[in-house]
């Protein structure tokens, strides 16, 4: 299928049918019958059905207008149709419990009007309280995660060399120029060596969030900024972006590779390889001029040195291991974001967050920095990693 047919198709399905019939759902079976006074129905009634507009109404007026003085009305929308996104899916999965647990009633007894009424307020203080707390998580920004990562290649050069890692920001209609501030801030008081960056910073053209990506050329690390395209580049113009991040002192590893040295005693310099690869997606995208190829970004390095991979999505890691990859640093899952939501996420993506090892390779996947679509997240808060690299020469045992 066509990029441009698939995003009309998703649309279509995910942000009108399936949000119409969801809402159409919670209407049915918990607001009409048992809990909305009869009185109040047609103000519930035209509450909701507004609701279910602002999800595709939203993004697209956000996506038309935003750089207009209409921007803040549009996202205002944008945020209300994502919120919606994110209590119907609870809903729907109280609804769901619900009727199960009133059927099994229905085994004994027929339930009566008044304990109908018990199990829906029941079910909605449920999801009530699940999305406030998704809710609060968002608002508490993201979290820094150390974590120290043992490469056996690593040289005593290198040791302590850390990489902060961020990946899924989703700069966009839900969160925009002061959550990039926020962001930078975190990173910039880490004082990392590396700062990585693995896709999916923005879901907007660069007429929308010039702005709110502007911060980021603030954005210092002793060896620079590294980034890779996510699958999002390439719905809002891929080159376009690699452009603009390169203007704002971003290195963008598009199938290349940086090497860092550091000095050794009597001896030649000790080397540590950071490659990266365009996202997957860019391989559907021929307008974008990317192809996403591993050969080309591991190309003349020694097999002694050791190399650190960027790559948006870690189902590319089997190729990494192949290849000989020390280490992976990857995104794309957002650790499932919406439990219990990750059970399918893990399906399509079984290393699905934290670090991974097989045989000499290893992979570190972000739950991400933001997030996408209903602004909450559920048993997978956003994070900031520093991955200090470790020498095993230097190892002390316990």
């Amino acid at each position: 299928m066509h990029p441009s047919l698939g995003s009309l198709v998703f649309f279509i399905v995910a942000m009108c049918l399936i949000p119409g019939l969801g809402t159409y759902l919670l209407y049915a079976r918990w607001l009409k019958p048992p809990l909305c006074p009869f009185g109040a129905k047609p103000l519930v009634r035209a509450l909701l059905w507004a609701l279910w507009l602002m999800v595709p109404l939203g993004p697209t007026s956000w996506h038309m207008l935003n750089h207009s003085w209409l921007g803040p009305l549009t996202s205002l929308m944008s945020w209300l149709g994502y919120f919606w996104l994110g209590i119907l899916f609870y809903a729907t999965l109280a609804i769901g419990l619900s009727a199960v647990a009133l059927w099994l009633l229905r085994l004994f007894r027929p339930p009566s009007l008044r304990l109908r009424q018990r199990v829906a307020a029941l079910g909605a203080l449920a999801v009530a309280g699940i999305c406030s707390h998704g809710l609060w998580v968002v608002a508490q920004g993201p979290q820094v995660l150390e974590r120290e990562v043992v490469l056996q290649k690593l040289s005593p050069a290198f040791e302590g060399f850390s990489v902060a890692l961020i990946s899924d920001i989703h700069l966009g209609p839900t969160q925009g120029r002061r959550f990039s501030e926020r962001v930078v801030a975190q990173l910039n008081a880490l004082e990392a060596d590396v700062v990585a960056i693995v896709g999916d910073l923005v879901d907007g053209s660069v007429k929308n969030l010039a702005h709110a990506v502007a911060p980021f050329k603030n954005l210092r690390a002793k060896h620079g900024v590294l980034f890779v395209t996510g699958n999002h580049e390439y719905f809002m113009g891929a080159a376009q972006w690699v452009e603009h991040l390169e203007g704002l002192g971003f290195r963008v590893l598009g199938n290349a590779s940086v090497e860092i040295e550091r000095p050794l005693a009597e001896a030649a310099p000790a080397r540590l390889v950071f490659a990266g690869v365009h996202d997957l997606f860019a391989n559907r995208t021929p307008s974008s001029g990317h192809q996403s190829n591993l050969g080309a970004a591991l190309a003349n390095r020694e097999a002694h040195t050791p190399v650190v991979l960027l790559s948006h999505q870690p189902n590319l890691w089997k190729e990494a291991q192949a290849a000989g990859v020390d280490l992976m640093l990857s995104g794309h899952t957002h650790g499932g974001q919406l439990w219990p939501f990750h059970h399918m996420v893990q399906r399509l993506n079984p290393t699905l967050k934290g670090l991974y090892r097989e045989g000499a390779s290893q992979l570190y996947v972000s739950s991400g920095t933001g997030q996408w679509g209903p602004p909450l997240r559920v048993g997978a808060p956003p994070e900031i990693t520093l991955l200090r690299l470790r020498a095993p020469a230097l190892l002390t045992p316990r």
